[in-house]
């Protein structure tokens, strides 16, 4: 179990190691400062805001668990957000805003 004083990064590497090795990812919990912006592209506090909003990055925010006053993703909740992104294949169709869902 990682401990409040482990590096992000070093917590986001042991959980995908986990993942790797064929741990159920809806049983990895991640802190937030793991997955933003480990993760997702978005700092700490957009991920804070998002959930108040529901929103994040134009998208509904992925799902989150509270444990006390921590907070705390599963890495399925994560990867599927990940995976639920629109893909293109050139700037214009971005831009244009035609994608497919992944």
């Amino acid at each position: 179990m990682p401990t409040k004083t482990q590096d992000p990064g070093a917590i986001l590497r042991e959980g995908l190691t986990r993942y790797h090795n064929g741990f159920d990812p809806a049983l990895i919990e991640l802190p937030e400062t793991a997955v933003f912006p480990g993760l997702i592209p978005a700092q700490p506090t957009t991920a804070r805001k998002a959930r108040v909003t529901g929103t994040l990055l134009g998208r509904p925010a992925p799902r989150f668990v509270k444990r006390g006053r921590s907070v705390r993703y599963r890495l399925k909740d994560v990867l599927d957000w990940l995976a639920g992104g629109e893909t293109f294949a050139n700037t214009t169709e971005a831009s244009q805003g035609r994608g497919e869902i992944a």
